[in-house]
């Protein structure tokens, strides 16, 4: 059971239900809390005891950016993972394919440079938290925004301006959010779909793989973690 009287260690992020209902059935027995609206699980990690605050932001980077406010402002984590799946950008990547997020960056700031503002600099993963992101996984850019690229040419016309290997609709949000509120943040995203290869969809395969990761992932951080 989750110990309402002890600091939070981590928020673990998911935009929809889809993308944490696994990381719930892994860690039972917890609280579950609404604030403003937003849903947010209390728990603990079954195998070494720390709290764990299991997040549904929302989809797109309004949600984001509440909910990740919302969390900071209530549990005052000793960092966030926002986590779930994005579609691929590279025609290298497959489905199934993991995606550590060393930077995440707007890749809808394309609006603002029409009105003359050019800063499209991204925000970087905590360095502690990226060494803990082993196996079978790749690093580089994750580029977020409120839109949903399906077109081949508008997707390499992304990947050659900003250089990301994927698109979601919420980390590059957090990753801000985390950077004003100075709370350590990594970003991890399974790749869904991949409109540049036409490879078949599979979110249901997708999430359940993700947030098999994303338990292991904390279990190796926790026992590397002071107390």
């Amino acid at each position: 059971m989750y110990n309402t009287s002890a600091k939070c260690r981590v928020i673990v992020q998911g935009a929809v239900d889809t993308e944490i209902r696994s990381l719930i059935r892994k860690m039972p027995g917890g609280n579950e809390n609404i604030l403003n609206g937003y849903y947010f699980y209390e728990t603990t990690h079954p195998e070494t005891g720390s709290d764990i605050i299991i997040s549904r932001t929302g989809m797109g980077i309004m949600n984001a950016c509440i909910a990740t406010q919302l969390g900071i402002a209530h549990y005052s984590p000793r960092f966030i993972i926002n986590q779930g799946t994005a579609g691929g950008h590279t025609r290298k990547m497959r489905v199934g394919d993991i995606v550590i997020g060393d930077t995440a960056v707007y890749i809808n700031d394309a609006l603002r440079e029409l009105e003359g503002e050019n800063d499209i600099s991204p925000f970087c993963a905590s360095r502690q938290l990226l060494d803990e992101a082993r196996g079978t996984v790749l690093h580089g850019r994750l580029g977020s925004g409120d839109i949903y690229s399906r077109g081949p040419g508008t997707i390499d016309e992304l990947h050659a301006k900003y250089g990301e290997l994927c698109e979601d609709m919420e980390s590059a949000a957090v990753y801000k959010t985390c950077d004003i509120f100075k709370v350590p943040v990594i970003g991890i995203r399974i790749i869904s779909n991949n409109e540049l290869t036409g490879e078949p969809e599979d979110f249901d395969g997708a999430h359940a793989l993700l947030q098999d990761y994303i338990y292991d992932y904390l279990t190796r951080l926790y026992r590397q973690l002071p107390s």
